[in-house]
């Protein structure tokens, strides 16, 4: 690493490698990803990896992430103002890029924010 270098992030990421469920918001209903795994999450979002293709959400779209309640606690402390839906957390996609070549891609997903919409928005979202 350089000298120079200076961290960008934010905030701390915690690594975090299990197994998750998330959908993805396709005109009004909910599309649920199989094959993701976790890699991190800080309390501005989570990076998540797949190894299908078909599993990358759209760049930009909006996701539901299905957590527990260990993870749901913490990130609830942590950012109060999370849009928080059952068992999970709504983000939105804003990088993919590959991980291990050929073999994997990074999701990285920041998570929507009250503060940031319209409660009509909210709304709608919550409403699946």
């Amino acid at each position: 690493m350089s000298e120079n270098y200076e961290e960008k992030r934010e905030f701390l990421r915690v690594d975090l490698e299990k197994p998750l469920n998330f959908k993805t918001l396709k005109g009004e209903k909910l599309v649920t990803r199989p094959d993701v795994l976790s890699r991190n999450i800080s309390a501005s979002g989570l990076l998540l990896r797949t190894s299908t293709e078909s599993s990358i959400p759209p760049l930009s779209s909006i996701v539901w992430i299905e957590v527990d309640d260990k993870i749901m606690n913490i990130c609830a402390e942590i950012e109060e103002d999370l849009i928080i839906h059952k068992n999970g957390i709504f983000g939105r996609v804003v990088r993919i890029a590959e991980g291990e070549e050929g073999k994997s891609y990074d999701v990285g997903i920041c998570f929507l924010r009250k503060k940031d919409m319209a409660p009509e928005d909210i709304q709608s979202l919550i409403s699946e």
